[in-house]
């Protein structure tokens, strides 16, 4: 079983190829990226030439006779949320890295990246159910405690349901938050709480697949097994019905998850890139556009 030191020390093979992403030489890029999205009032000053009308006090322009306006300083601090499929699918891999194994790194990059910068992070490993919680919370000690409870969790045998997730995340939280939502999205259902929830927050959902899932092998007459129920099947895998409603399933999951209006990333078991350069944490606002580091790889 992968340990988390293991893990860490993938994480900083990752560091290297993306020059330094958990590192705080490019703290500036990971807060223009991750920047809080609210603001505080800090104090009052004369109005200039130049100063937006909307940002004069006018209660002390009257009490004064002179124009004065707001200043504001923006909320540094951020809330992080990892939420991590955990359902037996996710322990699939057929060629290189296990899905389980590649959201467990994922999670290890993203959270030590965010405590390194003083940013709270927060933990929900979810099925159809909130399997865990962890309460949004600042510094690589809570951080290393989770991530031992992600390697060393039991899979349920239940359907995924990243839309319960997301509404357990949005009944608690109080203000905007940057939620990053790892699953192989195999399902559907979710699609409307994805799109409520993007909105409302700066989300990214990462999803991670193995080709061997993306089209039906052929091997004849063979028994399947459904990692989220334990059920086995019988199945022709000659059979070019079952092959074409196999692939216009799994491409209609596929079109769902890549039509919601959201930044993603698309990582694959099978080769050695981690970060794909063309999707990795985009601008929401944008349509896509910033990137933190550069396209790495495993070492």
């Amino acid at each position: 079983m992968t340990s988390l030191n293991d893990l860490i020390k993938d994480s900083r093979k990752i560091e290297i190829r993306a020059k330094g992403l958990v590192d705080d030489n490019l703290s500036g890029e990971y807060k223009t990226a991750f920047k809080g999205r609210g603001i505080d009032f800090h104090d009052l000053r004369e109005y200039l030439h130049g100063d937006e009308v909307r940002s004069i006090d006018w209660n002390t322009t009257a009490r004064t006779g002179d124009p004065y306006v707001k200043q504001f300083v923006e909320q540094r601090e951020l809330s992080i949320y990892l939420a991590v499929d955990i359902t037996k699918s996710i322990n699939y891999g057929s060629i290189n890295k296990s899905r389980h194994h590649l959201a467990a790194l994922i999670s290890t990059v993203l959270s030590l990246s965010a405590a390194r910068n003083g940013d709270r992070v927060g933990f929900i490993f979810f099925s159809n159910k909130i399997e865990h919680f962890a309460e949004p919370q600042k510094g690589q000690i809570h951080c290393m405690k989770i991530l031992r409870k992600l390697i060393n969790h039991d899979p349920p045998p239940a359907i995924s349901n990243p839309g319960a997730c997301l509404e357990f995340i949005m009944k608690r939280q109080k203000k905007r938050s940057m939620i990053f939502l790892i699953s192989d999205f195999l399902g559907e259902g979710f699609e409307n709480e994805l799109k409520i929830c993007s909105h409302k927050n700066d989300l990214v959902a990462i999803q991670i697949i193995d080709p061997a899932e993306i089209e039906l092998p052929t091997a004849g007459k063979v028994y399947v097994k459904n990692p989220e129920n334990d059920k086995s099947y019988l199945m022709d895998t000659n059979d070019k019905s079952i092959q074409e409603n196999y692939k216009s399933q799994r491409n209609k999951w596929q079109e769902n998850l890549d039509n919601i209006y959201a930044p993603k990333a698309y990582i694959y078991t099978c080769n050695s890139g981690f970060i794909d350069k063309d999707h990795w944490i985009q601008d929401p606002k944008v349509g896509g556009g910033r990137l933190i580091g550069e396209a790495c790889h495993f070492v």
